[in-house]
């Protein structure tokens, strides 16, 4: 397998892991309560906030610590707006 891939996987796991340090402190302060459907989010919102910080120019070591706190930020802002939304849709009857 091509380094490169193999370094792309790592780092997909490792922004995944920073991406769910929020849902960690909200599962806790919440004591568990309703946690467990945000870890989707919150692993996605990491990777995804992540993969931001490359896509809009940055290179090499600022890159990485900013992708980084860019995957906590994704993941928490994905955690923190998901019962917003859910709000929002069942105020205006969308869901089935």
């Amino acid at each position: 397998m091509n380094f490169d891939v193999i370094a792309l996987i790592v780092l997909c796991l490792i922004w995944a892991a920073f991406g769910v340090i929020p849902w960690l402190v909200v599962a806790y302060r919440r004591k568990g309560h309703g946690t467990l459907v945000l870890l989707p989010l919150a692993i996605v919102g990491g990777v995804g906030g992540a993969v931001l910080v490359p896509a809009l120019g940055a290179r090499n070591l600022p890159a990485v610590l900013g992708s980084l706190i860019a995957a906590m930020a994704g993941g928490l802002v994905l955690i923190l707006a998901a019962p917003h939304v859910a709000r929002v849709v069942r105020r205006r009857g969308m869901a089935s």
